[in-house]
């Protein structure tokens, strides 16, 4: 595939890599929106990118900048402003970055997997859910067309192991925001009462298919090891990469009515709204026009 075209996409500011995976003086290589490029870190700790053609050659630049952790590009040189996340200054918090992981999928079905509540029971069964805890009661849902962001908050599920540190089951507060159409945030009641700690996704799409996957954790939590947590972070998503890679097509279908929604599916229905009034292309299945019955 060569690069996509859709505008919505290419305005995107995306995640390429964590800081530590390009070095001083290294150069990796990588596909973004079915684009290959070069990302260079000068032995300064500059860092700048191109396209590059079929015979490794370079050819246009790509906007490069490090935040959050991440290495991040953007092919337009207006490109929509990045998400802010304030938790990433918080002394108080520990940071875990895990990632990127491959996964046979488009974007969108893995932003929609991270809203989805109604698999935890039957995906992550005795961490994230349980039978019978399997209904989801219902919850808020905002669009904030402004910042091209949802807001699903007053999302509440039982879950037997909310995080590597708990020591019982207990109820949980979710409160997800999406940021555009490859980046979803989450914020979860923490170990102690009345706080949240904050994660997120970020998706690299290769192309409309084939995606790399990173992850951050914001634990304010001090007790267990990071290593713990990572553990169980990776636990869950490798739940979810066999699911992923199993749903067909592949890309996701924003015109038809074969994938039926229920409650839970409350922001992820929403995301795929947003999806449509953009007018996203890249990782979308086409619409199929049914040929009109020819009247005998």
């Amino acid at each position: 595939m060569t690069k996509t075209t859709d505008p919505v996409a290419l305005r995107e500011w995306t995640v390429i890599g964590r800081d530590a995976d390009i070095l001083p003086g290294t150069t990796m290589r990588t596909r973004l929106l079915g684009q290959a490029i070069a990302c260079t870190r000068d032995i300064d700790g500059t860092l700048h990118a191109q396209e590059t053609d079929a015979y490794d050659a370079p050819a246009a630049t790509v906007s490069v900048r490090e935040r959050y952790g991440h290495v991040w590009a953007t092919f337009s040189d207006t490109p929509r402003p990045m998400i802010e996340i304030p938790e990433f200054d918080d002394p108080a918090r520990r940071r875990l970055l895990w990632g990127g992981v491959m996964v046979r999928t488009c974007p969108q079905r893995l932003i929609e997997n991270f809203l989805d509540m109604g698999h935890f029971a039957y995906v992550h069964t005795d961490l994230l859910g349980s039978e019978p805890h399997t209904e989801i009661e219902t919850y808020k849902v905002e669009t904030r067309h402004d910042v091209a962001e949802i807001w699903a908050t007053e999302c509440r599920v039982y879950q037997p192991k909310a995080s590597k540190a708990a020591a019982e089951g207990r109820d949980v507060e979710y409160i997800y925001r999406t940021s555009g159409p490859f980046v979803v945030v989450l914020y979860k009641t923490a170990e102690q009462p009345g706080t949240f700690d904050n994660m997120g996704m970020l998706v690299q799409p290769m192309d409309e298919e084939h995606c790399r996957v990173f992850g951050y954790t914001l634990l304010l939590e001090q007790d267990s090891p990071l290593v713990d947590a990572l553990h169980f972070q990776q636990t869950i998503f490798l739940q979810d990469r066999l699911i992923l890679e199993q749903q067909m097509p592949r890309k996701i279908p924003l015109h038809d009515t074969s994938e039926i929604p229920t409650r839970a599916d409350a922001a992820a229905m929403a995301y795929r709204r947003w999806l449509r009034e953009v007018g996203m292309q890249f990782g979308i299945q086409p619409k199929v026009i049914k040929p009109e019955a020819v009247a005998t």
